[in-house]
């Protein structure tokens, strides 16, 4: 328990321990509204077809910023672009606790969306802050901040319950406000981990692209598949909430959600360490093969199906994501990895952007058929990274 402690310790400071603080604000307030968006979108006036151009919206906006973004981040810091875009964040959270309609949603997804260009610098700090040997590892410990948010779905829940939908977002959404400009004020404190380029060092910006050319063939395939994640991940997004309503109640939902938090962050750690020593490539595959089973999972309509699910995602969450990160960080060289992330980021909102166009009609068709059809884009997705990390 002492080795465990000083592990966490050893990576827990500087600037993994102010984002780490940082996330803990914006993991509750997140997942206390975050998680029942669909309903309350729908209790707006948008329909099923309306939520899933809205959904569209929201990552075809996160696809077009993440190119800037990460050129920016590279260029004129990480800092910067975190700090200022994370206030631009707060601000948005208001929209949304008054928007009267679905149209002034629309206005608070665009904002809120615009703010994402600091993604890239997000991912980038914490990749240059980390130890090298210890990536996966450290990426799973940075999770530890989720550990007081897995009470936030079920308090968003009982909000809800208690004060019905439209009543208890708007309040979750203020909470939320308020928590993203602490947050911002505590990322003033962060430390920078590249210099600043003189303008005429800088690439040209035509020129971002190109960093494509540099990358090994592994490094391109996390592309691929990690666009196919998103697309099946990303179409049923504001769907989940509505399925699982329509069977029982949001305090029940949100405590599954809790649920699948606390396998993640609970295991997360663990798994990140068998990963950094056993290899990564196993335990994402294993990542995306859990997903896919999660989402077939899903598809019953029954409460305890619904536990069964945030069992399997929890575990795939804690598969996935600490690999994932971690590949990333070995096979990209720290002068690319601001830019490498805005091309991963860009063509994996963009599928997801796609996909998410279509993703109404099939749920007003039949919401089996949304989410079989995620599953199995999950599921070529986990063929696909055997095939690259396995087999050749």
């Amino acid at each position: 328990m002492l080795r465990v402690f000083k592990d966490i310790s050893s990576i827990l400071r500087g600037n993994v321990l102010i984002l780490s603080l940082t996330w803990v604000l914006l993991g509750f307030g997140g997942n206390m509204v975050h998680r029942f968006d669909g309903i309350y979108f729908s209790a707006l006036g948008a329909s099923d077809i309306i939520l899933g151009y809205m959904s569209s919206l929201t990552f075809g906006m996160m696809a077009l910023l993440q190119l800037p973004g990460g050129y920016l981040a590279d260029t004129l810091g990480r800092k910067k672009m975190i700090v200022t875009f994370t206030f631009v964040m707060a601000f948005s959270m208001l929209i949304f606790a008054f928007a009267p309609n679905w149209q002034f949603v629309v206005l608070g997804l665009i904002i809120s969306n615009v703010s994402l260009l600091y993604q890239p610098a997000l991912f980038s700090i914490i990749m240059d802050s980390l130890p090298s040997g210890r990536r996966a590892e450290g990426f799973a410990i940075t999770n530890l901040s989720s550990l007081p948010a897995l009470f936030a779905p079920a308090v968003g829940g009982y909000i809800i319950y208690t004060m019905g939908v439209v009543p208890g977002m708007r309040l979750g959404y203020i909470i939320l406000f308020f928590f993203t400009l602490t947050a911002g004020i505590l990322r003033l404190f962060l430390k920078e981990t590249v210099k600043k380029k003189k303008r005429e060092e800088r690439d040209k910006f035509i020129s971002y692209l190109k960093v494509l050319k540099t990358l090994n063939s592994k490094a391109k395939w996390i592309i691929v598949i990690g666009s196919l994640v998103s697309a099946a991940t990303g179409m049923v997004g504001y769907f989940i909430i509505k399925y699982a309503y329509s069977y029982t109640s949001s305090l029940i939902f949100g405590i599954a959600m809790g649920l699948a938090m606390l396998i993640s962050a609970v295991t997360g750690i663990f798994i990140g360490r068998m990963g950094d020593l056993r290899g990564k490539e196993k335990f994402y595959i294993a990542g995306i093969l859990l997903t896919s089973l999660s989402l077939t999972i899903f598809i019953y309509p029954t409460i305890i199906f619904l536990f069964i699910y945030a069992i399997v995602s929890g575990l795939g969450m804690a598969f996935y994501q600490p690999s994932n990160q971690g590949l990333i960080a070995d096979l990209v060289g720290i002068e690319k990895r601001g830019r490498f992330t805005g091309v991963f980021l860009f063509i994996s909102y963009l599928s997801a952007m796609a996909f998410s166009i279509v993703a109404g009609y099939l749920y007003l068709i039949s919401p089996v058929i949304l989410f079989t059809f995620s599953a199995v884009l999950s599921l070529i997705a986990g063929i696909i990274a055997i095939k690259i990390f396995i087999l050749e």
